[in-house]
């Protein structure tokens, strides 16, 4: 599939779109979701699922022992599919029991005795997320994208109206955690109907060679991506086991206006970058052309969003959430610089493993936990607001030592990587100019001066890259265009 029809970048625009739609609709059922919920749950009470979730997300990171990836890098087959499928059930089905059995210990981790009954209820997602991984990794590995698009979708619907209905039923903190585990079942389910037909059931016909092939790619990539985990939640760890629940509960809700608009949306594109850099790996002119489009556009959104969110902080949590989560406010604040950070270095893990060299990526990770864990220590004695101040520094600092690898391993010169990421400082600075010229005008309400906030961002973005950055302008609309013209998948 490496001459794809309408080329990489046609290829990647599309299921981009895709997955972007259902991020879109996803993510607009859990807003909904968080809101209503946000105006029922105690900051308390959303903490305890917070640090429950936490600790469930670093099990199902390596729930598959990153055998769905290895299907991504690998050549097709039916006993490669076959033999990721016995390993994923058989770690998976170990992790869920372990899970379960442990939550007493868990629970005495975070000293809140609450988080272990939660912690039980969640362990039905680390299964789950083990037995959907292997046909989600084909659905990708096949470039059908627009037939992936609908699990999201299920899964967000499943989650927003179980935790919705528990909790106008007065179950608290389980809603969340009950939403949460059926909403995985509902994804695992659907990837299954999706790929009915090719589905790799017959899990005793495998082959030691396929075995061995899918473990030596897929274990690095695992624990490349539970080092990832580690450095993205082991803030929410150090500040629920120092500060306790009612700061995770602040610091988790200012967390998800960043995590739901601007880290997902990274996260959606890694799906789409990986397989699609996996299909030219042998092709380095057509490597790095695309990947220096996937910088350009991921660190342009990354940016210009999160500039955006920090500027409207002050005015979207009591708008959105409520006056009792004012606490928020600032965390927010740095914690979109810090999504905005992230962004400069998206993409740098996918072109790493598309060639075959995942253990930069656990490098990488190791170097930065063990920078990361003491600063944030240290910085959790002032309480979220310097935790905040830390991610965003660190995630900038890192951020630029990624880049410098990946252009070095690919061979891009230093000038052109920093053309890619210029654009995304122009239109940043031109949002946080728009923000304050506005903030300056008189007081209309919450609502209206969130709006022109918004509308007046736009257009400075837009007039930025129009007239600074015409070719990129331009590029960005023959992409639409062409997607507009393109006949259904």
């Amino acid at each position: 599939m490496t001459n794809v029809a309408g080329g990489l970048a046609r290829v990647g625009f599309r299921g981009a779109v895709w997955q972007g739609l259902a991020l879109v609709g996803g993510k607009a059922i859990v807003l909904i979701t968080t809101i209503v919920l946000a105006r029922l749950l105690s900051p308390e009470q959303y903490g305890l699922v917070a640090a429950a979730l936490v600790l469930m997300a670093y099990v199902e990171t390596v729930a598959d022992a990153g055998v769905a990836q290895a299907l991504v890098y690998l050549p097709p087959s039916g006993v490669a599919a076959r033999s990721a499928l016995l390993v994923s059930v058989v770690l998976g089905t170990s992790l869920a029991l372990l899970t379960f059995f442990s939550a007493p210990w868990i629970a005495g981790l975070f000293q809140l005795p609450d988080v272990g009954p939660l912690v039980q209820v969640l362990s039905i997602a680390v299964l789950a997320t083990s037995l959907g991984a292997v046909p989600e990794a084909l659905l990708r590995r096949d470039l059908l994208f627009r037939r992936l698009a609908v699990a999201p979708i299920i899964r967000a619907l499943v989650t927003g109206v179980l935790s919705l209905v528990l909790a106008f039923a007065g179950y608290g903190a389980f809603s969340l955690a009950a939403g949460t585990a059926a909403g995985t079942v509902a994804y695992a389910a659907t990837c299954w109907w999706l790929v009915r037909k090719g589905a790799p059931w017959q899990i005793w016909r495998v082959a030691k060679d396929a075995l061995r092939a899918n473990l030596k790619f897929g274990v690095p990539v695992a624990g490349s991506n539970l080092l990832a985990r580690l450095i993205f939640d082991i803030d929410y760890v150090i500040i629920g086991v120092i500060l306790g629940a009612q700061a995770l509960g602040y610091y988790t809700l200012a967390f998800r206006l960043p995590e739901a608009l601007i880290i997902n949306v990274f996260f959606v594109l890694s799906t789409v970058l990986f397989p699609l850099y996996t299909q030219v790996q042998h092709q380095p002119e057509r490597l790095r052309d695309g990947y220096l489009k996937g910088v350009r556009v991921q660190s342009l959104y990354g940016m210009t969003a999160g500039v955006g969110l920090a500027v409207l902080a002050p005015i979207l949590v009591p708008l959105v959430f409520g006056g009792q989560w004012s606490e928020s406010v600032i965390p927010l604040v740095f914690l979109a610089l810090y999504a905005a950070a992230r962004s400069l270095g998206a993409g740098a893990n996918d072109v790493y493993k598309a060639i075959g060299r995942p253990g930069i990526s656990i490098t990488f990770s190791l170097i930065r936990l063990a920078v990361l864990v003491p600063v944030l220590l240290v910085a959790a004695q002032w309480g979220i607001i310097a935790v905040a101040c830390a991610q965003m520094a660190t995630a900038l600092l890192f951020a630029v030592g990624m880049q410098t690898v990946a252009a070095k391993v690919i061979h891009i010169g230093p000038k052109a990587m920093l053309r890619a990421v210029l654009p995304a400082f122009a239109c940043s600075i031109a949002v946080a100019g728009a923000g304050t010229i506005m903030f300056l005008q008189p007081y209309l309400g919450a609502p209206l001066t969130a709006a022109l906030v918004f509308v007046t961002a736009i257009a400075a973005v837009y007039g930025v890259l129009r007239w600074g950055f015409p070719t990129l302008h331009n590029e960005l609309l023959h992409l639409v265009r062409r997607r507009q013209n393109a006949p259904a998948d």
